[in-house]
């Protein structure tokens, strides 16, 4: 795993000191190229300022009283007249004559190494000038120069270092304190982790932890909940059976007995059936999405689920019947539609009074599928609606069995399902409508 504040500093230290030796190269080049400058420019004023050589006595007496490193950087002038050789202010120095005016690089073919000379050269009438110095004078002087430019810019790259560590450090700082605040934290403690003076860039990913907390928070809190919930529901069927348990020795007939044992058998098979809905709302509330996912023929489901409960139907002489058929396919995982559409329906007939009547309509707009199941029930108080989809509610007033579960079951359906589950009074008459749209009926392209 790579430090973030180790990597930055190893980057920026690198651009900089990438930055600072190419900018240092640069300013020695261009102070080494004023400096060249200089010189020639030297060369030319004096060779300039030279007559026929009437000082070059004077120059020669001062260049055999000066030490050797004086004699090496001193320039060489050198007069040639129309009918003399040439007469140098270095005895003994003969440095070739240029043919032409300007600048040349000439050496010394009797020294050996054949020393390079930088010389200028100016051509009259009657005489020639010409101006030497040593390259490797020139080229220390030049150095010389160029050096006092980069010394600072070497200077500062050190310093450059201290300064990206300082900032680092002090930029990432309230990132420290968050992995700080973070690591110290309760196991019970879900309160947001601070987020003052965060930097802009790791600001989102704070706020993604932030959310992922609430969310574990609220899973949580369901949890407990359900957990609850769950506890709740049971004690009561059990309490119920241990009293009946408790109650079969004091059983005065068979016949007696025979009915306490059928009591106790119901009240397993509702404790079971509690059960299997609380495993069932678990299951679907720890899956966001469902799996298993096939082209499902709408229509079809829809009618074997009500082949299925029309013996319930039958007993309870209700009516129940497809009054609209829109062929319909949708994708979605055929277990879990069947499920959702038939708690729906069970609970429209269960809660449909004797002789009434539950109405199922398919329709299908081209964008939308919709599953609409209308029974002739009581209905639902309109303040009690938002609470329908809560877990282990009931109405008041309502005898018929159920655990409370199987709404909470189809609205967790039809969140993996992308479906949207409503359910609403009738507005002519008593009874209730819900209704199912499904809004991805058509398979996505793979």
């Amino acid at each position: 795993m790579k430090s973030l504040k180790g990597q930055l500093i190893l980057w920026l230290v690198g651009l900089l000191t990438l930055v600072g030796g190419i900018t240092g190269g640069i300013s020695f080049f261009l102070a080494l190229q004023e400096a060249n400058t200089l010189l020639d420019r030297q060369l030319v004023e004096i060779a300039g300022s030279v007559d026929e050589g009437s000082r070059l006595p004077a120059m020669q007496a001062r260049f055999r009283s000066e030490n050797d490193k004086q004699k090496a950087r001193d320039f060489v002038i050198q007069v040639w007249l129309k009918d003399e050789g040439a007469r140098s202010s270095r005895p003994g120095f003969a440095l070739p004559r240029a043919a032409r005016t300007g600048f040349s690089d000439l050496r010394l073919p009797q020294v050996a190494g054949n020393a390079q000379w930088r010389a200028y050269t100016l051509i009259y009438p009657d005489r020639t000038v010409q101006v030497s110095q040593a390259a490797d004078v020139r080229l220390e002087i030049a150095t010389n120069s160029a050096m006092r430019v980069l010394l600072p810019v070497a200077a500062l790259i050190p310093l450059s270092w201290l300064l990206v560590g300082l900032v680092v450090s002090r930029l990432l700082k309230p990132l420290e304190l968050v992995t700080d605040a973070a690591a110290r934290r309760e196991l019970n403690n879900l309160d947001p982790l601070p987020t003052e003076n965060i930097p802009l860039e790791v600001a989102p990913l704070i706020h993604a932890m932030n959310a992922l907390v609430y969310r574990l928070s609220k899973a949580l809190s369901a949890q407990r909940q359900f957990l609850s919930d769950a506890a709740h529901e049971l004690r009561t069927p059990l309490a119920a059976l241990r009293l009946q348990i408790d109650n079969l020795p004091h059983s005065p007939s068979p016949a007696e007995l025979g009915i306490r044992i059928g009591d106790m058998r119901r009240g397993v098979q509702r404790a079971s059936h509690l059960v299997a809905q609380l495993l069932k709302i678990a299951r679907y509330e720890a899956q966001t999405k469902a799996t298993a996912l096939a082209m499902i023929d709408l229509n079809a489901s829809v009618k074997d689920i009500i082949a299925d409960l029309i013996p319930l139907a039958d007993n309870r002489r209700i009516d129940l019947g497809l009054i609209q058929n829109d062929p319909t396919t949708i994708f979605a995982n055929a277990e879990d539609i069947r499920i959702l559409i038939c708690n729906l329906l069970d609970n429209a007939i269960r809660y449909t009074p004797s002789g009434g009547q539950v109405d199922i309509r398919i329709a299908h707009d081209g964008e939308n599928a919709l599953v609409e199941i209308s029974d002739s029930g009581p209905g639902i108080p309109d303040g009690l609606l938002p609470r329908v989809f809560d877990r282990f509610f009931r109405a008041a007033g309502q005898h018929t069995d159920g655990s409370g579960i199987g709404l909470s079951i189809v609205q967790a359906i039809a969140e993996r399902a992308s479906a949207k589950v409503t359910l609403a009074n009738r507005p002519e008459r008593s009874g209730l409508i819900a209704s199912v749209v499904f809004c991805c009926p058509q398979k996505p392209a793979a």
